[in-house]
């Protein structure tokens, strides 16, 4: 990625962030998983069910993208739904003991990669990163 002094930092960010997006997708393909079914993933716990809705909340994805993912997601059993005791409308959704011990093992290469992608930034400048994107996320809401 090339960019220059006067690159717009909207362009910048979009940049930088399908340089990231690429990376982990390549990190993930021989585990067969995605980054929207990572994601999703680890967000689970294999023994608190969680209801669609709380999980796209979590993530960011409509209903109907949910139900795609997690079809996908139990096809490869690593999430398995049950009924919801207290609405049968609804379902828990939980990770399969092979989708907690995926999770656990791509969750350290991802942690390496955080640490490798931050090289060379102090902490200093780490923080203050976080603060101008958490900024630029609240002005985007704020206009939506």
């Amino acid at each position: 990625m090339k960019c220059t002094d006067t690159e717009p930092l909207g362009r910048l960010i979009y940049l930088t962030a399908q340089e990231i997006k690429n990376f982990a997708e390549k990190l993930l393909k021989p585990y067969d998983l995605t980054l929207e079914q990572f994601h999703l993933l680890k967000h689970m716990s294999p023994d608190s069910g969680m209801n669609q809705r709380q999980l796209g909340d979590l993530v960011n994805k409509t209903p109907a993208n949910i139900t795609r993912i997690l079809d996908r997601l139990e096809q490869k059993n690593l999430i398995i739904r049950r009924s919801n005791p207290e609405d049968r409308r609804g379902t828990h959704v939980f990770l399969t003991t092979q989708g907690s011990g995926l999770i656990e093992k791509v969750f350290a290469i991802f942690e390496s990669f955080s640490s490798q992608l931050t090289q060379g930034t102090t902490e200093k400048e780490q923080l203050i990163a976080k603060n101008v994107l958490n900024k630029i996320g609240r002005n985007i809401k704020s206009m939506t």
